[in-house]
């Protein structure tokens, strides 16, 4: 029988500790590993490996950035013992905090580790400690396992017996740059990992106990490991290692100093998070920037692009310094647009440079409830055999405390689909914990909110449900957003609406546990019977998102990348289908709702020179090339706002409606 259950899921510790306070044993140490080319210099600076036999770890320093970084790769004795190597230095730590880049690894079944309080000998198999492990691919490696990870912290006993302490559902970006920091004071551990790109708050930040205070000091180090028992490989590079008896962070939680003394970056910004929907385009943005030394940042270097466009000349800026200020003003953003940004910061020698990258929108709730803007929820699709309700229809379901909201054919609550004929889903029955939820005998995977999908000392169970944001038909009925998640590639669902004659942008609110693909189709034949056929209309890429509670709007767009202009008119039934892999691109999306825009937009203003604002209840018929609105004042002048140039060539005024070609 194998023994070697290597970082596998065990049973979650759950029980409170009694918090210990420790003394400092040892002073801080800190490696860059630039200094290094062959393992001897490497092990004469104090490092000691652990390895299950002689030769079965690699290590070296390549190139990363501007210096070196640490490269371990660790190889399985066949049969015998898996693919383990530990690096550490000898210096004995009760409380500690430890903190690494990773930079690089192999996606495969293996763990990325940090090792506190452990104790070591030249095998490591009889190791024991606190771990924070990132499990790159959770559910294995095999062709149809699932690709997504996950974050823990365990207690590890001898063998390679794990207890876990916290859990967390977590997918990093290979290729990516990420800083995992592991702390422990007295029996309180705290694992948290910031993206490189973004270190004003972790990405993902977990808590755990040891209720049995079972290791309270020992030495720190990195490990790598293969979770695939005596056949797989671990492969993983770091850099700017630090492991102290306290928290030596300068900067005001939740922010993080860089890494790389010096080196300028954002600490604080508005949109604060990373994944910002509904933000208030009129306050405009900030920012500021720190180096944390006596190092100046050089504020007119400063680089601010919106959906790649170079806006920095609209910056407001402070004067050079060890921090700075930076503001965009309101009129530099548009209404109700889409937006992907980054904020370049680098010193006055230009040498040390760092780049913030977040997500935005600014679209309003106001917007939302315009003529022009049509909104599918992806709980609302067909039932009874393609049956469905006209806009606007009706929010329903269970509150947040369990009482009904409309229902009994008022909303889509409660009603029933078919199988392929208003829903395709893998599974055949419906799962027990989502029972009576929304739509109960349906096995398609519903939920109001989402869960945060970790499990700590703060939520042991994991059942706290929350939205990033409500809009207002749900806060006024003290309801969450429903999603649709649980999905698996090669399941459907039908949606049949009436459209007002336009040409829609189609976006898919969606968050993302891994890159993932959603095919946007028509139903080309009757979607009230089995056997329908389709016409693709483009399709969603989504990139990964790390976790299935950060959401961002996703561009329907062709096989070249160029967003799709939909012509639509009447009633249509659209399906959503989960493309990709079975097995590989399981269970990684959080399905909001489709919402589509039109894709010319008329702006208006009292004066020639503007401000010019968007006219949201304005018709646009694509068809027709004809724009009709609603006249406003004795004098009005109007533009066109689209992807491609229009012209406006014929404009009349009849009856208070205003009606221009174009």
């Amino acid at each position: 029988m194998n023994t070697y259950k290597l970082l596998q899921r065990a049973a979650l510790s759950v029980a409170l500790a009694v918090f210990l306070t420790m003394p400092a044993v040892i002073r801080a140490q800190t490696d860059n590993f630039d200094s290094y080319t062959t393992v001897s210099g490497f092990t004469a600076a104090g490092w000691v490996i652990s390895e299950m036999d002689v030769g079965y770890t690699t290590t070296t320093f390549p190139a990363v950035d501007t210096g070196k970084g640490l490269r371990m790769q660790a190889y399985p004795i066949p049969a015998d013992a898996p693919a383990v190597g530990i690096w550490s230095r000898t210096n004995q730590y009760a409380n500690f905090y430890m903190a690494v880049d990773i930079v690089g690894w192999a996606d495969t079944n293996q763990a990325v580790v940090l090792l506190a309080r452990g104790s070591l000998t030249n095998s490591p198999i009889g190791a024991t400690g606190y771990l924070a492990n990132y499990n790159v691919t959770e559910w294995g490696d095999a062709p149809t396992n699932a690709r997504q990870g996950e974050l823990q912290i365990s207690i590890l006993y001898p063998s390679f017996t794990t207890v876990q302490l916290a859990i967390g559902e977590f997918t990093l970006n290979p290729g990516g740059s990420y800083r995992m920091v592991f702390s422990g004071v007295g029996f309180q551990f705290k694992v948290q990992v910031y993206d490189l790109l973004d270190l004003t708050k972790p990405l993902i930040q977990m808590v755990g106990n040891d209720a049995n205070s079972t290791y309270t000091n020992g030495v720190c180090g990195l490990m790598a490991f293969s979770r695939n028992d005596e056949t797989g490989t671990a492969d993983i590079t770091v850099d700017n290692y630090f492991v102290g008896a306290s928290d030596p962070n300068p900067a005001s939680a939740p922010a993080l100093a860089h890494p790389v003394a010096g080196t300028p970056a954002i600490t604080t910004r508005t949109p604060t998070n990373r994944f910002s929907n509904f933000f208030a385009p009129t306050g405009g943005m900030s920012f500021t920037a720190r180096t944390y030394t006596t190092n100046v940042i050089n504020a007119s270097a400063t680089k601010l692009r919106l959906n790649g466009v170079n806006v920095s000349s609209q910056l407001v800026l402070s004067s050079n310094g060890t921090n700075i200020s930076g503001s965009l003003p309101g009129s530099a953003l548009n209404s109700n647009t889409v937006y992907g940004a980054q904020i370049e910061v680098q010193d006055v020698s230009g040498l040390k440079k760092s780049t913030n990258t977040f997500w935005f929108d600014t679209f309003s709730d106001a917007y939302f409830a315009t003529a022009n803007i049509k909104i599918i929820e992806a709980e609302d699709y067909n039932y009874s055999n393609g049956v469905y309700q006209i806009d606007p229809i009706a929010v329903s379901g269970p509150d947040t405390n369990g009482n009904p909201v409309a229902g009994n054919g008022i909303g889509y609550s409660g009603l029933h689909g078919v199988e392929g004929v208003d829903f395709h889903d893998t599974q055949t029955n419906a799962e027990p914990e989502w029972a009576g939820e929304f739509r109960q005998f349906d096995p398609v995977g519903l939920s109001q909110g989402m869960y945060p999908e970790i499990q700590d000392s703060n939520d042991p169970f994991g059942e706290t449900r929350y939205s990033d944001y409500v809009r207002t038909q749900y806060v006024a009925n003290q309801m969450l957003e429903f999603v649709v998640h649980r999905t698996a590639p090669g399941e459907w669902l039908n949606y049949t609406r009436v459209f007002n004659t336009n040409s829609y942008n189609a976006w898919l609110r969606v968050a993302s546990f891994g890159a993932s693909t959603v095919m946007l189709d028509r139903v080309t034949k009757n979607p009230a019977l089995p056997g329908q056929t389709t016409t693709n209309l483009g399709k969603f890429s989504i990139p990964n998102q790390f976790a299935r509670y950060n959401y961002r709007y996703i561009p329907l767009v062709d096989n070249a990348g160029s967003p799709v202009a939909l012509n639509l008119s009447g009633t249509m039934t659209l399906r959503l289908t989960m493309a990709g892999t079975p097995g590989q691109d399981n269970d990684k999306l959080a399905i909001n709702y489709i919402l589509f825009v039109p894709t010319i937009h008329l702006l208006s203003s009292p004066t020639v020179v503007g401000p010019y604002s968007e006219e949201p209840a304005a018709t646009v018929d694509a068809g027709g090339r004809t724009i009709t609105v609603a006249a406003s004042g004795a004098k009005r002048f109007y533009k066109l706002s689209s992807g491609t140039a229009l012209t406006i060539t014929n404009l009349s005024v009849s009856g208070g409606i205003v009606r221009m070609k174009y």
